[in-house]
């Protein structure tokens, strides 16, 4: 996913995340649902914090709770399903300190997504669009995957 990387030093360059997003959502009521997420960003680039230093890789883990409005979430046959998810939990991304020393820094993430699903019996392919926010920077991703839907 493209991302408007910062660095310590104020500087921006654009680059891309690799993220692996695993969702679990229950139905609340209609078509509303609670959504525990957890997201790997993996880096496949270096970071040069400090010329001193060796380049370091900025993975980043992240926890989020949200809720999913699913439009037409219903069991009448229809097989398009749009929805829009609201995110927000805890982030944690490796980088460096003032004194350019390894830290981990802990910041809020805000992962909202709009999407749809294509069911096909009890699973669905979906595919979304979102935005991440990141301690480095913020990403725009675009997503496909798989639903299931447990009985």
């Amino acid at each position: 996913m493209p991302t408007l990387l910062t660095d310590d030093k104020g500087g921006q360059r654009i680059t891309a995340f690799v993220p692996l997003d695993l969702e679990l959502a229950t139905r609340l009521d209609g078509p509303l649902s609670l959504v525990a997420a957890g997201v790997a960003y993996l880096a496949p680039f270096s970071m040069t914090p400090c010329s001193e230093h060796k380049p370091l890789r900025a993975h980043a883990l992240a926890s989020l709770m949200g809720v999913r409005l699913d439009f037409n979430n219903s069991r009448d046959g229809s097989w398009w399903s749009p929805w829009v998810a609201l995110r927000m939990g805890v982030i944690g991304q490796e980088g460096t300190d003032e004194l350019c020393q390894p830290r981990l820094r802990l910041a809020p993430a805000f992962s909202p997504r709009l999407g749809a699903d294509l069911w096909m019996g009890s699973a669905a392919a979906s595919f979304a669009v979102g935005y991440d926010y990141l301690p480095t920077g913020s990403a725009l991703s675009l997503q496909a995957g798989l639903t299931v839907r447990l009985h």
